[in-house]
């Protein structure tokens, strides 16, 4: 049965919702999927912070404000939209890496700071480290002078303690 025009009103608000605080949008293709496949992708997004919706491509038009725009990325491909309002390339990264297990997921495009993102641009995304991984790779820069210093200290300590045990081995 076709949809009144208040349910697609009420469909088109909550898109507009859960993609409003949204750090990145992937579009993604899901057509061939078991409904197992996508259980797993949808509680492998969620374990990060992350959603994944299936949405008409007309309805996501509106909700973006560029129903032309989105029509060209995506095509007239099936609709997903995964996103997360906790971290930007997370959920990107989790699409693209269930896209090598299952031919069957395909990332499209995205959103990303007020613009559209191509395919390309969408995966280049997806092959950034989360800000978990950038924290932990500035903290090893940052600690790193503190550790070399402290093992050249601990060298010259020893190296210390040999020469003055050998001058005293000598005056003995």
């Amino acid at each position: 049965m076709p949809k009144s025009k208040l349910q697609k009103q009420s469909d088109l608000e909550k898109i507009k919702e859960q993609i409003a605080g949204a750090k990145a949008i992937t579009f993604t293709d899901y057509r061939g999927m078991k409904m197992e496949d996508l259980d797993s992708l949808r509680k492998t997004l969620r374990s990060k912070g992350g959603k994944f919706t299936v949405t008409k491509v007309s309805l996501a038009g509106l909700a973006f404000g560029d129903k032309e725009k989105l029509q060209e990325i995506v095509g007239g491909e099936s609709l997903a939209l995964a996103y997360s309002n906790q971290d930007e390339v997370s959920v990107a990264k989790e699409v693209k890496k269930a896209g090598k297990k299952n031919e069957n997921i395909k990332i499209l495009g995205g959103f990303y700071e007020g613009r559209f993102l191509n395919r390309e641009e969408m995966e280049a995304l997806a092959d950034l480290p989360n800000k978990e991984e950038l924290l932990t790779k500035l903290l090893w820069v940052v600690k790193a002078p503190g550790n070399n210093f402290a093992g050249a200290m601990n060298n010259f300590a020893q190296r210390l303690v040999y020469v003055l045990k050998a001058v005293s081995e000598k005056q003995v």
